[in-house]
């Protein structure tokens, strides 16, 4: 998983410092990897990672990379950077107390940053989540913790870019496959990767359908520097891939993929109720990849990677 090389020289020749907050998560861990890769001997001295905690981690290259703490980020200025913010107390949290006023602080932190400092370009990744029923936004805090938060950022983050002059790329990610996948016991497609991998069966736990489309997290992070470096348009989209799948037909593709068409599917009986639909509307995240991994090696990938890193 790499930058094009189009894109990969267009980081170079910027000179430009590079900010990734975040940087323990899917997405931040993926960045820096494909940052090490595009940046070579000069990752050390333009790139500034940050993340829950200070911690040292080694890239595949080897390359070992200081990862800060993101209270650090208060206090932090360079020159205008590239900034990817990935920072934010994800979906799983909602619940928890003080969960809205952590990721207003998160936020607050980032637009201090960036208004001392400036930005060349900002990639916010947003969330299928702001959708509520008939894809009508869903503003509400209560009802909604995550995915409000997410619209309020995408609200902040945007109006700031508009003031200091810098494109800020927004997101709206659904479904992700491919290398740096972390709980796997909540994504579907991990959870039926490792069944797979385990000898199976694959155990399903939905009793509807359920409808996934899922972009890469290599085509994710090239339409994010492309649009960047292009000035930030457009600047609010959905992801998707090029095909939709129920859940029980994308376990049928994960096992044919890896050599285990024979393993049963185990799915609870059918209930009633809508089906479960959770897919963007991916022509303008297709238009700016120029062309999507197809989701048989999607599924490869991931799985390759979770053989890597013993996660099954």
């Amino acid at each position: 998983m790499e930058l094009r090389p189009d894109l990969a020289a267009g980081l170079r020749e910027s000179g430009a410092p590079v900010v990734v907050t975040g940087a323990g998560g899917w997405l931040g861990a993926a960045a820096l990897a494909v940052l090490d890769a595009a940046l070579g001997d000069e990752f050390g001295n333009r790139v500034l990672a940050f993340g829950a905690g200070a911690r040292e981690v080694r890239l595949g290259s080897g390359r070992v990379v200081r990862v800060r703490g993101f209270e650090e980020v208060a206090s932090l200025r360079t020159a205008p950077a590239w900034v990817l913010h990935f920072a934010f107390r994800t979906r799983g949290f909602a619940g928890e107390p003080g969960y809205v006023a952590a990721n207003r602080r998160i936020s607050e932190t980032m637009r201090g940053y960036l208004g001392r400092s400036g930005a060349l370009g900002v990639f916010l990744p947003s969330s299928g989540a702001v959708y509520g029923p008939r894809r009508v936004v869903a503003p509400d805090l209560a009802a909604n913790p995550y995915g409000a938060l997410k619209l309020e950022d995408e609200a902040a983050f945007g109006a700031l870019a508009a003031r200091l002059g810098f494109g800020c790329v927004v997101m709206r990610i659904f479904n992700l496959a491919g290398p740096y996948i972390n709980n796997v016991e909540n994504y579907a497609l991990a959870s039926i990767l490792r069944d797979v991998l385990a000898g199976g069966p694959v155990r399903l736990r939905a009793a509807r359908p359920v409808w996934r489309s899922y972009a890469y997290i290599g085509d994710v992070l090239n339409v994010a520097v492309r649009l960047m470096l292009e000035g930030g348009r457009p600047a609010v989209f959905d992801t998707a891939g090029a095909e939709v799948v129920e859940i029980g037909q994308l376990a049928g593709r994960v096992a044919a993929v890896l050599g285990r068409a024979d393993l049963a599917v185990e799915r609870p009986d059918w209930e009633g109720g809508a089906a479960d639909w959770y897919v963007g509307e991916g022509a303008a995240f297709a238009a700016a990849a120029g062309g999507l991994m197809g989701l048989d090696e999607q599924i490869f990938e991931t799985a390759k990677y979770l053989r890597q890193a013993a996660l099954f």
